[in-house]
């Protein structure tokens, strides 16, 4: 499937093994074009490694089951300074600075991510249970041109209790957006990603 542009990326806490669905929707995070700024998605080793076994002098059987170690990047323009530090486990204490150091735990998220096909169809991936990690913090000297860093995240996927790691949907196969929150999250919780950067109210 042609995947054509990031319209927007939902971030909804877990707890434990379990969707948190029941949250406040305030707690959702929802960066698009008006909030955060998400620019690529990056998602790797969804596979296991094929491994040929030989019998006979020649090649007789491909083992590669299951899932890889499913992994990524997340670039974004802009990461709002309180959602940033929520996603990375970082303490902000009462002035505002954010802390980060050997008693720092990174939550769990589940990842959504609105795309589109070639014809313009939404098209959604999910990654049901991620944690995330940042590396380099790079701000750079300004030139003759403005000079801006923007923000970058790894992350790293796990199972959930189904043994589900990620998920793939498209309006042109039928699926609708409902349905497909209701295979990530258990049940529909927004009625669209496409809004000015606040989270609509719930479905139903």
């Amino acid at each position: 499937m042609l995947l054509t542009g990031l319209s927007a990326v939902l971030l909804v806490p877990y707890t434990d093994r379990t969707i948190n669905s029941t949250l406040d929707k305030t707690k959702y995070i929802l960066l698009n074009g008006s909030n955060g700024g998400p620019t690529q998605v990056n998602i790797q080793n969804l596979s296991a490694t094929q491994k040929t076994l030989y019998g006979g002098d020649s090649a007789y059987l491909v083992v590669g089951s299951g899932n890889g170690q499913v992994s990524g990047s997340f670039n974004l323009l802009d990461f709002p300074f309180d959602d940033l530090s929520k996603v990375l486990g970082y303490e902000v204490d009462e002035s505002g600075i954010a802390h980060h150091g050997t008693k720092t735990i990174a939550p769990y998220y589940a990842m959504y991510v609105l795309s589109h096909d070639k014809d313009g169809k939404a098209a959604w991936l999910g990654l049901p249970r991620v944690q995330f990690a940042r590396g380099d913090v790079n701000p750079q000297t300004s030139d003759d041109n403005t000079t801006t860093s923007a923000d970058q995240l790894t992350w790293r996927g796990m199972n959930r209790a189904n043994g589900d790691i990620f998920l793939q949907g498209s309006e042109s196969h039928g699926t609708t957006e409902a349905q497909f929150q209701t295979a990530l999250f258990n049940s529909p919780v927004l009625t669209s990603l496409e809004g000015s950067g606040t989270p609509a109210a719930p479905v139903g």
